[in-house]
């Protein structure tokens, strides 16, 4: 009876230390779950942030480019302009 008792306790003992070892490392997953997924968000912020910078760098180019083509034909302009004048 006294064995059947200890047993007892011994069995309920190991069953909740499994539990709480499986509660623990559930917890853990959990965590590194969150963590892998928090740092997947950064990653996906970071890509985001350096595609808009791409962009914006390209609209900022492409103002460049259209001002540089309309200094140069004003310059073609006022050049034909003035030549006429001089005629």
């Amino acid at each position: 009876m006294v064995v059947m008792v200890i047993g007892m306790v011994l069995v309920s003992a190991t069953t909740t230390m499994v539990v709480m070892e499986m509660m623990v490392v559930m917890v853990v997953l959990v965590v590194i779950v969150m963590v892998m997924v928090v740092l997947a968000v950064m990653v996906i912020e970071m890509a985001v942030i350096v595609v808009l910078v791409v962009i914006m760098v390209g609209m900022v180019m492409k103002v460049m480019v259209v001002l540089v083509i309309v200094v140069v034909e004003v310059m073609v302009v006022l050049k034909v302009v003035v030549v006429g004048i001089r005629w």
